[in-house]
């Protein structure tokens, strides 16, 4: 039945057009609708014909995108803050999220409830650093008397 919906789909395309559709999509395993797997022909026909949305879904995608935005902009603001990212560059705050952070994964990658989760264990470094910079000789302290220089 999927096959025959597919085949409705390519009737207008030249057969090498779908041919290299078929072969993209399996992977280089087939050229043909008739050899797709019925799971195969079920995410083609998706990507043909997208089941419908409605207005309600599509707002709650786009309030989610924003959301996600909104998170991964106060992220890195308190990362800076916390010196875990230099301003204007990435590297080092790259290499810290696949070593150290919860997921051990890009920014990008990230869900919303997992950059809540982010969001607090970039917080709680900012106040281990606030902490250590009260003690004489540390890292952090030596960072706070720098930037207390420079103000002078």
């Amino acid at each position: 039945m999927t096959t025959e919906i597919l085949k409705q789909i390519f009737a207008d395309k030249q057969p090498w057009e779908v041919a290299i559709v078929v072969s993209g999509f399996t992977g280089h395993r087939t050229t043909l609708l008739e050899d797709l797997t019925p799971a195969e022909a079920e995410r083609l026909l998706k990507i043909y014909r997208p089941d419908p949305v409605t207005v309600e879904q599509e707002f709650d995608a786009l309030k989610e995108q924003l959301l996600i935005k909104e998170w991964r902009s106060k992220i890195l603001a308190n990362a800076e803050k916390a010196g875990l990212k230099d301003k204007g560059e990435f590297h080092k705050f790259n290499n810290w999220m696949l070593m150290n952070s919860k997921y051990k994964k890009q920014l990008t990658a990230h869900t919303l409830g997992e950059l809540k989760e982010l969001h607090k264990q970039i917080r709680a470094a900012m106040d281990n650093n606030a902490r250590s910079a009260n003690r004489p000789m540390t890292k952090a302290w030596f960072e706070k008397a720098e930037k207390i220089k420079i103000l002078n």
